[in-house]
C-alpha cells in the first residue's frame, strides 16, 4: 500500500506522461468537479461509482499536494494529531473543529 508521499509521485508521474497541465488553479478547478461528480453518485447511491469519485478527488489532492512541495504524510500526520487536540463540534449536519 503506498504512503500519501507515494501517491503525489505516482500521480505527478502519470500526470507527466499523459502531458495533463501543471497548474494549481486548474487542478483545484477540476478536483471541485470531481467533488461534484462524487455528490452526484451519492445522491443516485451509487456506492461503486462514489469510490471510484473518492479516488479521483484524492488524485487531485495529491496533485495540489505535490506541486506544493508538501510532504502529504507529514502534513497528514501534523493535521491529525491537530484535530484530536481540537474540540469537536456537531451542530445539526454541520462537523466541525473548533480550538478549545
Amino acid at each position: 500500500m503506498p504512503t500519501i508521499k507515494e501517491a503525489q509521485k505516482m500521480v505527478r508521474d502519470l500526470e507527466h506522461e499523459k502531458g495533463f497541465s501543471n497548474t494549481i488553479s486548474d487542478k483545484i478547478i477540476w478536483m471541485a468537479e470531481e467533488l461534484g461528480e462524487l455528490c452526484h453518485a451519492y445522491k443516485h447511491n451509487d456506492t461503486k461509482k462514489m469510490a471510484e469519485e473518492a479516488v479521483d478527488v484524492f488524485f487531485f489532492v495529491a496533485s495540489v499536494l505535490e506541486k506544493l512541495g508538501a510532504d502529504g504524510d507529514q502534513i497528514f500526520e501534523e493535521k491529525l494529531r491537530r484535530n484530536h487536540s481540537r474540540l469537536a463540534v456537531a451542530n445539526g449536519r454541520e462537523q466541525h473543529f473548533d480550538s478549545k
